[in-house]
Parts: C-alpha cells; sequence; structure tokens
C-alpha cells in the first residue's frame, strides 16, 4: 500500500491558496507540525486527518490517497470508461455502481456514475435514475479537487447537468433557480427563457432572458464565422473559405426584418464581402473577386452616410431601436475595411489587390463628395 497523505495534504493546501503557516493556524496546531506532515516525517492523528478532511471538501480516502495492487481506482476507472463503446448502457452502469461500492469518494468513479445515470434517466424516462445522477453530480462538485486530469469539467458544468437533472423530473422551478444561480456572462439565457415560455407558462419573462440570449449568439456567430475564413485564408483553403463567407453573408442578409432599408448588419456583412474578395483572388477568381471588393466598399460607404448603432431592422427583437451595438473593426464601416486589410489579413493581400481597393476607396468618396452616383446602389443584404 503506498500512502500519499503527506503529498496530498501539501497539494489540497496550495489548492485553497493557503499558506503552512494559515493552515497551521485554522487547525491550531504548529507549523512545524504540518511542515512534518507534508515530508511525511510525521502523520496527522485521525482526528486532524478528519479536520483536514473536511476543510479541503474531499473524503478522508481520498486526502489519505491510497492505492492496492488491482484495486485501483483510477485503474478501475480506466477499465469501466473503456467499457463505453463496447458495452450497453446498462452494463457500464452496473460497473459503476460495482465501483462506487469500493470506491464511493472517487471523482472519477463517482462523476462518470452520474454522466451514465443521467443518459439512463433522460432516454428511458427513469426518474429513479435521474435522481441517482443529481446525487453523484453534488457529490463530484464535493471532490472536484481531485480533479487534475479533465479540467474541462469544472464546478460550472457540474452544475449545469445538476439544473439539467431537475429540468428532466419537471421540476421546472428548481431548474431556473439552478441555472440563475450559475448563469455566469448569460450562459444560460437560453436555457432560462425556454423553461419560462415553454414550462412554466411565462412568456413576458421569459422573452426577456431569450432576447439576451439572442443577440449575444449572434456576435458569437460573428466572431466564430471571422474565426473560421481567418483561418481559411491563413491556411490557403481558400475553396472552403468562401463557402463560409458566402453562407455568412446570407445569415446577415435573413436578419434583416426589411431587406430594402439599412441596419447595422451591412457593417459587418461589408467585412464579409472584403473578406470574400480575398478568399476570391486567392483561387485566382479575378473578376469575382473586383466585384466583391466593389460591393464591400460600396456597402460600407452607404452605411457611413445613414449609420445605425442599433439594432433597428433586426428580426424578432423587440424595442430594438433602444439596443445600441459597438465593434471594434472601426468606428465607421469604411475604417474597418482598410484595418482589415492593412492589419488583419495583411500578410495574406497582394500588392495588386492592395491597389485595387484603394482604388474603390477613392472612388466612393469622390462619388460621395460629389454627389455622383448612389454609394448606397450597391448590392445590399
Amino acid at each position: 500500500m503506498e500512502n500519499k497523505l503527506a503529498e496530498n495534504i501539501r497539494n489540497y493546501r496550495k489548492d485553497l491558496g493557503f499558506t503552512q503557516e494559515q493552515l497551521a493556524e485554522r487547525l491550531g496546531v504548529t507549523l512545524g507540525a504540518v511542515s512534518k506532515w507534508e515530508r511525511g516525517s510525521s502523520e496527522p492523528d485521525l482526528s486532524y486527518i478528519m479536520d483536514l478532511a473536511e476543510l479541503f471538501h474531499v473524503s478522508v480516502d481520498a486526502l489519505i490517497g491510497f492505492s492496492m495492487r488491482g484495486n485501483d481506482a483510477d485503474a478501475e476507472a480506466d477499465r469501466i470508461k473503456s467499457l463505453d463503446q463496447e458495452e450497453s448502457i446498462w452494463k457500464v452502469a452496473e460497473e459503476y455502481d460495482n465501483a462506487l461500492k469500493k470506491f464511493p469518494n472517487h471523482f472519477r468513479i463517482v462523476c462518470g456514475a452520474a454522466l451514465v445515470n443521467q443518459q439512463i434517466g433522460v432516454q428511458y424516462k427513469r426518474d429513479e435514475s435521474i435522481k441517482k445522477a443529481l446525487d453523484l453530480f453534488r457529490h463530484s462538485i464535493d471532490l472536484l479537487s481531485q480533479n487534475r486530469d479533465h479540467p474541462e469539467i469544472n464546478e460550472t458544468i457540474l452544475r449545469d447537468e445538476i439544473a439539467g437533472c431537475y429540468s428532466s423530473l419537471k421540476n421546472y422551478p428548481k431548474a431556473i433557480e439552478e441555472y440563475k444561480k450559475n448563469n455566469f456572462t448569460g450562459s444560460n439565457d437560453a436555457r432560462i427563457g425556454c423553461l419560462y415560455t415553454m414550462r412554466e407558462k411565462k412568456p413576458e419573462e421569459g422573452i426577456n432572458f431569450t432576447e439576451t440570449a439572442f443577440i449575444r449568439h449572434l456576435c458569437d456567430m460573428m466572431t466564430t464565422m471571422s474565426g473560421y475564413v481567418s483561418y481559411y485564408i491563413s491556411t490557403a483553403r481558400y475553396d472552403r473559405g468562401i463557402l463560409a463567407a458566402e453562407w455568412t453573408i446570407r445569415f446577415l442578409e435573413s436578419l434583416k426584418e426589411d431587406p430594402a432599408r439599412h441596419a447595422y448588419v451591412d457593417k459587418i456583412a461589408s467585412l464579409f464581402y472584403l473578406t470574400l474578395a480575398v478568399l476570391q483572388e486567392g483561387m485566382g477568381l479575378t473578376e469575382k473577386s473586383e466585384e466583391s471588393m466593389r460591393t464591400a466598399v460600396r456597402m460600407a460607404a452607404a452605411f457611413d452616410l445613414d449609420p445605425i448603432f442599433t439594432l433597428e431592422n433586426v428580426i424578432l427583437l423587440r424595442n430594438a431601436e433602444k439596443q445600441g451595438v459597438y465593434d471594434e473593426t472601426g468606428a465607421t464601416a469604411m475604417d474597418g475595411l482598410k484595418n482589415t486589410v492593412e492589419d488583419d489579413i495583411c500578410p495574406f493581400v497582394s500588392d495588386a489587390f492592395r491597389a485595387k481597393f484603394k482604388r474603390e476607396v477613392e472612388t466612393a468618396a469622390r462619388s460621395t463628395q460629389h454627389g455622383g452616383g448612389d454609394p448606397g446602389s450597391a448590392k445590399t443584404i
């Protein structure tokens, strides 16, 4: 048997952000005692082990952290994990049940058991499995300090799973309460809005959360698609980038309640037309590239003549004209295009492309200054 008590006291203390002196003061012992515990030159009495486990929010056996040949908890967790693709979900659940009898306070086993019971409960409408999952998720949170290998599983994730269990049990008020408590940066707005509207029959409460989620996800979608087109430009996968840029332009077009009127999304669309031009140039589609560039510049010029910095004319939103928006691409739509060429995609455009872009910008400026032509006659989305 390998005793890991000294190592665990040190690691759990550091996880709490305590110094040895602070831990000694908390337990009412000397600094020298804590130092000896962590060096392994002495061990705390059982009463102090229990106090340490309570302070670190772990079980006593987790604090002691021993392993035995043929009976190692991590090895057992690995073995059960390997069954996931090979055995039925019922067999996996049975294996977790057996493992829990031997290792009731091992994070990976407890969390794995929670997930498989939740899956059974949702898929087969078994409330008893969901209730079991609920208890196991709560216990997983108590054992989180053991989780050193799966940083993607954190307290936020586990608390959302708890809220999901309440929703599956049709305890919608409790689910909403849990989602609200865990609604950092509005991450649960969509779920809360849906539960209020669909389950609690409180649409006026739900729509506020739903609209907030809608706006945030629009912003996230634009950031996501910017990442896609930038990736395809930088890796010279221009055909895939064209698909991404064209899809984004169609998506932005669909957001306008009245296609004939301006909207803030026009500014964003002009940027995607410009990146489309870069991608088309990379494919050797010179004429299409020039047309896309021309559209981008004219659209930006038209927007700047009558800028809108609210969500007016965007579908589905109430009081959209009162919801201000901004972005970091530039103070004006034309600034956004110039900044893109000069900074963001600078290494991936040719001098010829830059020269064409400069001419288009100058032409649009002259047209605006002298009243010749109508920048708004450009293709709008």
